[in-house]
């Protein structure tokens, strides 16, 4: 009897993104591309341009929900700080003008200094919305979750999908308000007229802020390990008393801060 050797297997190798085995085209446990590419003669120090903002948000996009579990969980990931803050960063760079036309519009008489402290405290209650809604979420989902995930776990999950979601509504806002002069998502909250809910914005800016909010429940369904419909009623009430909680806080503190540093002199209205 003759025996014929099979075909060897491919012999699986080390992903270069998180260090797990893999074999094949891609990585299972993180989405890696394992082809060769032009960067394959740099080899390790090619990781810094796999683990860039562009790379990250790119692969984030493929699939958003899956890959943001996916690099929440992989250990080897530790850029998810500088991800949330790049994405903040253009957010605000693109949001921030539009805040200061609308309270402040072409022919107002307002000084450079209050203007100036306009753009602190819309940066100030962008943070404070977030660390607000992050918490609550926390608490909530510890609670009522099977999973104990810990805070730090949660907080690199919450910082990878703040940097991805951040940029997308930015620039719609961009889009949507300075570019066409319709209705963005910011002024859905708003009381906005029948002429404005007629605009094509509109609809567009309520489709925006859906899927951001399948896509965030999605995540913490996956991250949670819960059923969808649970994980849609704790997420959704958590945000909202976030949101309101949020802009009372930067409403108040701007009004109390301009009151207070224009009496001092240091503020000219």
């Amino acid at each position: 009897m003759t025996l014929h050797a099979g075909t060897p297997s491919p012999a699986a190798v080390a992903c270069g993104d998180c260090g797990a085995p893999a074999s094949g085209n891609f990585c299972s446990s993180c989405g890696a591309d394992l082809r060769a590419s032009s960067l394959s003669f740099l080899g390790r120090t090619a990781a810094p341009v796999r683990r860039s903002f562009p790379a990250v948000y790119l692969k984030i996009l493929r699939a958003p929900i899956r890959q943001t579990v996916a690099f929440a969980e992989d250990p080897s990931y530790r850029g998810y700080v500088s991800f949330a803050l790049a994405g903040i960063a253009l957010y605000v760079l693109l949001i921030v003008p539009i805040v200061i036309q609308q309270v402040a519009p072409p022919g107002t008489n307002v000084s450079e200094s209050l203007l100036t402290l306009m753009k602190i405290l819309s940066q100030v209650g962008v943070y404070a919305g977030i660390v607000i809604t992050f918490l609550l979420a926390f608490l909530v989902f510890r609670l009522f979750s099977r999973v104990k995930r810990p805070l730090h776990a949660y907080f690199k999950l919450y910082a990878i999908a703040l940097g991805f979601v951040a940029p997308i509504y930015g620039v719609y806002e961009f889009v949507a308000r300075s570019v066409l002069g319709g209705v963005g998502t910011s002024s859905i909250s708003a009381q906005i007229t029948l002429d404005d809910w007629l605009k094509p914005t509109a609809w567009a800016s309520i489709a925006l802020m859906v899927a951001m909010l399948v896509y965030f429940i999605g995540i913490h369904r996956r991250f949670w390990d819960m059923p969808v419909w649970k994980a849609a009623l704790l997420y959704m009430p958590a945000s909202y008393v976030a949101n309101v909680i949020s802009y009372q806080m930067m409403w108040y503190v701007g009004w109390y801060s301009a009151y207070v540093l224009s009496a001092a002199g240091i503020v000219k209205i």
